[in-house]
């Protein structure tokens, strides 16, 4: 997987830039992340709504961790369909997916096993996660077993009582 890249050109115009920059969805701290936008874009999708936020093609930088976070977050089950996931769901989605990501930035992000920062910290909002990493455990909302499967070679965490299809 790749996580960054480091590009040496004189403009985003350039076409080394382009190639590794044209695909990417829109950044989701910044004024582009719009709902409305974001609800039209999931409805040309027929995966499961966890594989199309990892994709990076619609929003990016939401990873596997904030992916299962948000989800919940939304009440949306990661194995729904992202086409199927109506326009309330969808800004509910769009604000959890805001919301937990700027918490992650707060805490210094997720240290699962290296991970660290520039000055070499580690991040903290793994020790915050309501469903990723919980399997087994009980929901801290309604105390239904929080449940893991595997999507995409990934794992993924919801809770089945909270996240409705």
């Amino acid at each position: 997987r790749r996580f960054g890249a480091v590009v040496c050109v004189p403009d985003l115009a350039d076409p080394r830039a382009r190639k590794l920059l044209d695909g990417l969805g829109v950044e989701p701290l910044e004024a582009g992340f719009d709902p409305v936008a974001f609800h039209r874009a999931l409805q040309q999708r027929r995966a499961a709504i966890k594989q199309v936020l990892l994709a990076g093609d619609i929003v990016v930088g939401v990873g596997n961790i904030y992916a299962s976070e948000a989800l919940f977050k939304a009440g949306i089950r990661p194995t729904a369909r992202a086409d199927r996931i109506s326009r309330p769901r969808a800004a509910r989605l769009h604000a959890a997916i805001v919301q937990v990501l700027h918490k992650a930035v707060a805490l210094g992000g997720s240290t699962l096993r290296d991970f660290s920062s520039a000055e070499g910290q580690s991040g903290y909002f793994q020790l915050d996660a309501q469903v990723y990493g919980r399997a087994g455990e009980p929901c801290r909302v309604c105390a239904t077993a929080i449940r893991q499967i595997r999507q995409g070679q990934r794992s993924t965490f919801f809770c089945p009582g909270c996240q409705k299809p």
